[in-house]
């Protein structure tokens, strides 16, 4: 089933593996597995299912510890939390229930303010002498100090914890083999490369992308991979291929036919993008640091979508500075008017670790969020659209997580469509 109806207003798009709040058009994103499940649970509703079935739905033809179904159902809660008439219950040792309809039991706390005045009373606590009071209210105001300036530390610290690093592998494409790094959220279990390399014809002995390097990436939605041809220690920042694939369909590329058509696509619009010469010596206090890609979302029976996003940020120390993003999508025959989104605001950047890989993430607070609207969008990029409609209305900080960089350019995982990859061309201005 491609939506249920689980209340009036709130619908499970298994399509676009979100939750759709129809009163405000908010969409919460779900991972594949925790779309799986709760389509599962709405099908089979006031019914308890076991905790083998569940894991079988979501996770078909793998297997997992049943720790990956309680972490998908804790999360499946979290994001139900302001839906109070779905109740997703644990029965103990038998599975999960969904009910809807009936809100959801008070915690003890809130039963006990609404008793009141039929509780029972409470001892009287003896009076605090000032001296006390004030060490108490020092020593409170220490904690909270010391809270504000962790808190950030930590929440990236979480957000960083959300990924995991799998060891290298290799991609064949056409007659050419090339190593790729895989990065996968924490609730995939263990993803391989044949999930990517079932879009990519291996019958070839044509040589179609030569001495490349990749990187990709899952998020449980879709699969992303990013390709730099001629790499040599380095990328050398051109013709890199940035493809997102969904993760539940093989497309079929015929990447001959593809590079022709991206070729004619990014000759068509360009969107806040500048060619600049390079400069061998820096001429300026300031310097802007730019990056650029075109990420394509082939779709079978669809329209080729591209978006066209860009980068700038400018650092008033080590850590901090200003953050601007763009983004233009269109499809192939220009049937989608341009639809374009951009925001500004200020980064602080943290350092990380994923599997013992140095990352950079970026938490972006925004100042402003700007979304044209089009006149006409296509079927094939409604869901970008809607995406985008969604992230312009949210005051959410957003992360941005750059886990590779040279000379030339960088390779980022951003919060677009879910999470996506971007492997972008770098360049730099003095000002």
């Amino acid at each position: 089933m491609k939506t249920i109806q689980i209340t009036p207003y709130l619908v499970l798009d298994n399509q676009h593996l979100c939750l759709i709040d129809t009163r405000s058009s908010e969409e919460i994103k779900l991972s594949f597995a925790e779309a799986a499940v709760l389509s599962y649970l709405m099908q089979h509703q006031d019914e308890i299912c076991t905790k083998e079935v569940l894991l079988q739905e979501g996770w078909p033809d793998r297997v997992v510890a049943p720790s990956s179904l309680i972490q998908c159902v804790s999360t499946l809660r979290k994001k139900l939390e302001p839906f109070s008439e779905v109740n997703l219950k644990t029965v103990a040792r038998r599975g999960y229930q969904v009910v809807v309809g009936s809100s959801r039991p008070a915690s003890e706390e809130q039963l006990e303010e609404a008793n009141g005045a039929d509780a029972a009373p409470r001892p009287t606590r003896r009076k605090a002498t000032p001296l006390v009071a004030i060490g108490a209210i020092a020593a409170t105001l220490v904690v909270a100090a010391l809270v504000y300036q962790l808190l950030p530390r930590l929440y990236v610290s979480s957000s960083v914890s959300d990924w995991s690093w799998i060891e290298q592998g290799e991609l064949r494409i056409g007659s050419e083999v090339g190593p790729t790094e895989l990065l996968a959220s924490s609730d995939q279990a263990g993803p391989e490369l044949a999930r990517w390399q079932r879009h990519f014809d291996t019958s070839s002995n044509r040589s179609i992308i030569k001495d490349y390097k990749a990187f990709a990436l899952t998020d449980g939605k879709t699969d992303s991979i990013s390709i730099c041809p001629g790499f040599d220690g380095e990328c050398p920042g051109k013709d890199i291929i940035n493809i997102n694939f969904p993760t539940m369909e093989k497309v079929k590329m015929d990447l001959p036919v593809f590079f022709e058509l991206a070729k004619i696509m990014e000759q068509r619009i360009r969107y806040n993008r500048i060619e600049l010469p390079s400069v061998p010596f820096h001429q300026g206090e300031l310097t802007e640091h730019m990056y650029s890609a075109d990420v394509y979302f082939p779709r079978n029976d669809q329209l080729l979508v591209r978006v066209d996003h860009n980068i700038s940020m400018v650092y008033k120390d080590e850590s901090k500075g200003l953050f601007f993003a763009s983004f233009c999508i269109t499809d192939q025959d220009c049937l989608t008017s341009p639809i374009k989104y951009n925001f500004e605001g200020e980064f602080t950047r943290y350092s990380a670790k994923i599997g013992g890989h140095q990352v950079d993430v970026f938490k972006v607070e925004t100042q402003s969020r700007n979304l044209l609207k089009p006149e006409k969008v296509t079927q094939a990029a409604l869901p970008f659209y809607r995406e985008l409609r969604r992230q312009s209305l949210s005051e959410e900080p957003l992360y941005f997580y750059r886990f590779y960089q040279d000379e030339h350019s960088a390779a980022w995982v951003i919060p677009f469509y879910g999470y996506s990859l971007a492997w972008m061309k770098k360049s730099t201005m003095a000002m």
